[in-house]
């Protein structure tokens, strides 16, 4: 009986510091959906947009008119592409690719 009570009396210390011990803050981490065209070309090779770009044309310019990618600015583009790349079925690597390639070219907000 006493045994009981001691292990109970231990697991309970034991899960009160866990619960009340600090946690580290969370590092954020890079979201494509929130990158400026400055980000744009800093993260991304000429490579990876000129890929982008090859990944546009085929999985977007199927289905419809591609515009410019200078056309909008960046926050218009995120609207669109989080709307539109599900639909392309693109994978998350490919929405990344042409994302990169449409914000690295978007029109610059003055």
């Amino acid at each position: 009986m006493n045994r009981i009570i001691v292990i109970s009396g231990l697991s309970l210390v034991i899960a009160l510091g866990i619960a009340c011990s600090p946690r580290k803050a969370a590092t954020p981490a890079f979201d494509p959906a929130m990158m400026s065209k400055e980000v744009a070309l800093q993260q991304y090779t000429s490579a990876q947009i000129a890929e982008g770009e090859a990944l546009n044309n085929a999985k977007c310019g199927t289905c419809h008119k591609l515009y410019a990618a200078g056309q909008f600015a960046a926050p218009r583009w995120h609207q669109v592409l989080n709307r539109m790349l599900p639909k392309a079925k693109t994978t998350e690597e490919e929405g990344k690719l042409i994302r990169a390639y449409i914000i690295a070219n978007s029109r610059t907000v003055n």
